[in-house]
């Protein structure tokens, strides 16, 4: 039985109206029954609504249960392998000592660089010959009181100021009236006379320099003109004068000084020392 043929039969309702309540009420419960038991079906229609879309209900993430972080220790870097020293530069081998070569031994009175000039400073008007008398010297003309001056760096070893000279008795120690002697730097003794007059302050034991003015050209002793006797020698170890006055010939030298070339004659000298050993102890 339905609810619908019960509520159409209205006559038979208010007829058995108790007892059909009743009995209602027992058929609702079956109705109620069984559609709890059974879905109604409901009728298609034809205009299908349009289908809600439900929320999705998101699930809730299932919490992942992450896994302890596992601290993985890096390797230790490996330590830097240091770069190999460079192998040391091979030493070379020494090169062989160069032979000794014997050079000649420094003389206190021979340094390595002498200085020289020719001894008339202003040489425009000099004059000289390329001989002498009876032994190697020159005589070196030029206006009287001209400034003559030291012909090489050295030392003054022996002056005369004063004109000694006696014509009648011509002794050889005073021919040269006033005279400087130098011992040069290059171990050269050189004589100068016949001075008008010395340098003023000049002392033996003096140091002169190539250039240096030692005196004024004269005439004095055993002289007929104005010049200046010049001499080179070897110095001796006591004074003499055989030697002195010249024992090379020393035009050689003062052409090359007058043109500014410094030949030294100490090589000359050394030479004829080793020829005249005896020389300086006897006239001959």
């Amino acid at each position: 039985m339905t609810l619908l043929s019960v509520r159409s039969d209205r006559s038979l309702q208010r007829s058995l109206r108790p007892r059909s309540f009743m009995l209602a009420i027992v058929a609702s419960g079956l109705i109620l029954v069984s559609c709890a038991s059974e879905p109604a079906q409901s009728a298609p229609t034809t205009t299908q609504p349009a289908p809600t879309e439900a929320p999705t209900t998101q699930p809730a993430p299932t919490p992942t249960t992450q896994p302890a972080p596992t601290t993985i220790q890096a390797a230790p870097a490996p330590a830097p392998v240091p770069a190999p020293a460079p192998a040391p530069a091979p030493t070379p081998a020494p090169a062989p000592a160069p032979a000794p070569t014997t050079q000649p031994a420094p003389t206190a009175t021979q340094p390595a660089v002498v200085n020289y000039a020719f001894p008339i400073q202003s040489a425009k008007n000099t004059g000289y010959a390329h001989e002498h008398h009876d032994y190697p010297a020159t005589d070196i003309f030029d206006v009287c009181g001209a400034t003559v001056v030291s012909p090489v760096d050295g030392v003054v070893i022996d002056l005369q100021r004063v004109d000694q000279f006696v014509e009648k008795v011509n002794d050889p120690w005073t021919r040269g009236g006033l005279y400087v002697a130098i011992l040069g730097n290059d171990g050269v003794r050189y004589y100068m006379a016949h001075f008008r007059a010395i340098a003023e302050g000049l002392q033996v034991g003096d140091q002169v320099s190539a250039g240096t003015p030692v005196a004024e050209l004269g005439e004095s002793g055993n002289a007929g003109a104005c010049h200046v006797h010049f001499g080179i020698s070897p110095p001796c170890p006591a004074l003499e004068w055989w030697v002195r006055r010249g024992v090379i010939w020393p035009y050689p030298y003062l052409d090359d000084w007058r043109r500014g070339v410094w030949t030294s004659p100490a090589p000359e000298i050394e030479a004829w020392v080793l020829n005249h050993p005896e020389a300086c102890t006897s006239y001959s």
